[in-house]
């Protein structure tokens, strides 16, 4: 179980106890429909894939910007230890 979306998707809940247990502040059960949660969890996995090929594209962006002026031994270097 994905505790990350169980916390996004019912912020109410403060403590997993096993699947499907869940408690407030007050340890009062929670009740949580797992398909919510599942929800939660691919959309949190679909926003990180966006957030991680984003990130590599800045990246790139970033390298070639810089490398306009090296070498091509200099950018692979670059490349490799960026």
């Amino acid at each position: 179980m994905n505790h990350d979306a169980v916390r996004s998707a019912y912020p109410n809940i403060i403590t997993i106890a096993g699947e499907g247990n869940f408690f407030d502040i007050n340890m009062n059960p929670v009740v949580a429909d797992m398909s919510v949660i599942e929800q939660e969890a691919e959309r949190m996995e679909v926003k990180a894939q966006a957030d991680a090929e984003a990130k590599a594209q800045l990246r790139t962006s970033v390298i070639n910007k810089i490398a306009t002026n090296l070498t091509s031994e200099e950018k692979a270097w670059l490349e490799e230890n960026l």
